[in-house]
Formats: C-alpha cells, structure tokens, sequence
C-alpha cells in the first residue's frame, strides 16, 4: 500500500507533467501563428488597395479562385518556375472578367509577350510592378505611361500567350499575376502575390457583367 505522503507526490508530479505538456502546445501553437503570419517587408500594402478581378453586380456568375502555385515548375520556353499566381476564370470565357489594377500607379509596360500575352505592367508609387498577363483585350486609354488608379479597369481576362502574337486558347482563361519589387542593382525580383492576394480577396470592385 502506497502513503498518503506518496500518494500526494505522485499527484503532484501528474500535475506537474500536464501543466508541462500544455505549455509546450500552448508555445507550439505560437510559434506555427507567427510563421503563418503574413509579414508585408516590401510595404507593398500601403499600395495595394483592390482585388484584381471584379465581381458581377449579378451575384449569380460563378466568381473566381486560386492556389498559391508561386514558385512551380514550368516548362514552355524551357525549365523555369512560376513567377505568379493564377487566379482562374469561374467560367472560361475570355473577354468576361473585367481585370483591376490593384494599385494607384503608372502603366510601365504594355503589349505582347510570348509568355504572358497581351499584358500591362504597372509601377506603384512605393516601387512595385505589378504584372496582369493573358488579357483577351485592354480597356480604352490604357497606354505606356498613363497614371490610373486603384480599381480602374485596364482589361479582360483571357487565354492569350505561348505563341506569336495573338495566339489564343493555349490554356483555360486565367489572369497571372505578378508582384515585383526592384533591388539595388536595378534587376527585378519576383515575390509571392498569394498572400497579399489572400490579404485582399474581400476588397472588389463590382462592375456589370
């Protein structure tokens, strides 16, 4: 027979070890937060004010989705990774989506590119370029070198890229966007839009489509 004197201890000890093993979840719990917290080191967000896909006034037409796969491998023009995400159309058909910009900003790059097809590039005022690539067309008055505003269309959500000029239908329609910041040495680095995408998704622009 154990002594009550013994008895207690053991209590105790039991105690001891659950309150040891709670602290440990309890700082696990912690730790996994802050690595999921979203960080914006590039100040990108004082920017950033607009999804860049707008919605239907019509609650009825599917909307859009994505998945973070920054950084995937690709293979058209040879081994590369994926520098954006691709938000996709809720239903395939190119010319539907009106396309955003995100950001105040100036129009740096318009036109087509093998890989992106048509598409706009748009320098925010704290450094950013943003990247909309696939359009099916632009809106009128987006040119190199105009100022547009934080949810101004300046397109369509399409399929075009992955050939010459005007080469359609490759993949399903999807926008790809891209997010870039400048280094010291002028060259551009490619950063994740998911989870500044993700800080954004509520915030649309609602137009008639």
């Amino acid at each position: 027979m154990l002594k009550r004197e013994n008895i207690v201890v053991c209590i105790l000890l039991m105690v001891a070890c659950l309150w040891i093993i709670f602290a440990i979840i309890l700082l696990e719990a912690k730790v996994l937060n802050l690595k999921d917290r979203f960080r914006d080191e590039y100040g990108l967000m004082e920017d950033i004010r607009y999804f860049p896909v707008a919605r239907s006034t019509d609650e009825s037409t599917p909307y859009v989705y994505y998945e973070n796969s920054w950084g995937d491998a690709r293979t058209y023009g040879g081994e590369r990774k994926h520098e954006g995400i691709d938000i996709m159309a809720g239903e395939n058909v190119p010319g539907k989506y009106p396309v955003v910009s995100m950001t105040d900003g100036v129009v740096e790059n318009i036109g087509w590119l093998e890989l992106g097809g048509y598409r706009v590039g748009i320098r925010s005022k704290n450094g950013g370029y943003f990247y909309y690539a696939h359009l099916n067309s632009y809106a009128d008055g987006i040119s190199e070198g105009k100022k547009v505003k934080a949810g101004q269309m300046i397109g369509y959500m399409g399929n075009s890229g992955y050939g010459p000029e005007g080469t359609t239908g490759m993949f399903a329609v999807h926008l790809h966007i891209g997010m870039y910041i400048r280094e010291k040495d002028g060259s551009e680095k490619s950063i994740n839009p998911f989870p500044y995408l993700n800080q954004i998704n509520k915030k649309t622009i609602k137009y008639k489509y």
